[in-house]
């Protein structure tokens, strides 16, 4: 399945059109997080890199 954000290798999440949606890492446990731009908390996580980004491509749908 593809995914219209990328998570890059440099901590990046863009959207297909390039915006930069925010960061993402990891936590001590190895869940992948991500950090809306211009914010400080942690807005989703999840257990795998797929169900995040899932996460994420839904937030970013809604706000358009």
């Amino acid at each position: 399945m593809g995914w219209a954000i990328r998570l890059l290798d440099d901590g990046d999440v863009i959207s297909e059109d390039g915006e930069v949606l925010g960061t993402w890492d990891r936590d001590d446990e190895d869940h992948p997080f991500f950090i809306p731009a211009g914010e400080t908390e942690v807005l989703f996580w999840d257990t795998y890199i797929p169900g995040l980004c899932d996460k994420i491509e839904r937030w970013w749908r809604e706000r358009a």
